[in-house]
């Protein structure tokens, strides 16, 4: 029987993007067909999305979620890069470089902790951006999104902008701003959740048409340049596909892989990151199919979650 019904897009939603993006993303660190870009625009989209939830919009909130990240991010960092990386990976500490690390503006320890900046960034500029959507609604986001593009282009314009680390931290911080805007933007006015939602198995199919279209194009050079469009789109349909499908073992393991997605992020780095990489590697790269090889990588970076957590949790008591 089809029923029309209101798009619920809870926490539990929210996980289930999460685990989808960080399969995408071990998927993509194991692959070089680059289809599987999209995994750090629905991460993006869901900053924005989940600050408009956020009971202050300040910058004492703001500072609560940035210690929430890095204060898991140095447990990782210091606890295990670090010394992995002085005592078999040939690193060479020095405080500058040290405190570079920690804010992910260099990643000689963890090749993906470039999304620690961008969250600190995220946390303060979003305090105005916010403020802005919620007066002049698509008006205000669209003209943050412009000015988040014209920023981009002028950094463009500085001859060898790409050699220094903070102004790339910059531009990486420009590049995926608007998506989560537009992730704002859609939790305050409900444009996700006022969509009707006919379940059945044709809405299933066009769900997953939707996201597989978007999934194909967002592997094309420059297309990331709509992801404010495109991501949403994605995530709507997913949101929706999950709001018809309801096989509580794939909710279950896509809830659980999204709670322990932020460690699995800088954990997963391990097994890349060079002066980590001859310690971690060994674990599991001789598997030799892809595919198993990838599962075998996901199933090690949440174990090693699920410790870290456990770790976390024993020091904060």
């Amino acid at each position: 029987m089809n029923t029309k019904v209101k798009i619920e897009f809870g926490p539990d939603k929210s996980q289930i993007l999460r685990g989808i993006a960080i399969i995408f993303m071990i998927t993509l660190h194991n692959d070089t067909s680059g289809l599987f870009k999209i995994c750090v625009p629905i991460f993006t989209f869901l900053v924005g999305y989940g600050y408009a939830f956020a009971k202050e919009r300040d910058l004492r909130h703001g500072l609560k979620r940035i210690w929430h990240l890095l204060s898991h991010f140095w447990l990782i960092l210091l606890g295990i890069c670090l010394p992995v990386g002085i005592l078999t990976g040939g690193y060479v500490p020095t405080l500058s470089g040290v405190f570079e690390e920690m804010l992910g503006i260099d990643s000689q320890l963890n090749w993906y902790s470039w999304y620690v900046y961008f969250y600190i960034f995220a946390m303060v500029a979003m305090i105005p951006a916010s403020r802005i959507i919620r007066r002049y609604k698509i008006v205000g986001t669209l003209s943050l999104i412009a000015a988040c593009f014209a920023c981009v282009f002028a950094i463009h314009l500085i001859p060898g902008w790409s050699d220094n680390k903070w102004i790339q931290a910059a531009h990486d911080c420009f590049l995926c701003s608007p998506v989560m805007f537009s992730g704002f933007y859609l939790a305050e006015g409900g444009g996700i959740t006022r969509i009707p939602l006919k379940k059945g198995c044709m809405t299933a199919v066009i769900c997953i048409a939707i996201m597989s279209a978007i999934f194909f194009v967002r592997g094309i050079k420059c297309v990331s340049f709509i992801d404010f469009v495109t991501v949403p789109l994605f995530c709507g349909a997913a949101v929706a596909l999950f709001n018809i499908i309801t096989w509580n073992p794939i909710q279950r393991t896509l809830i659980s892989l999204g709670k322990q997605s932020m460690n699995m992020w800088f954990l997963h780095a391990l097994f890349a990151t060079a002066c980590t990489a001859t310690v971690f590697a060994p674990l599991i790269m001789w598997i030799s199919l892809k595919a198993l090889l990838i599962i075998a990588m996901i199933t090690v970076s949440f174990l090693g979650s699920k410790l870290t957590s456990s770790v976390y949790s024993s020091l904060n008591r």
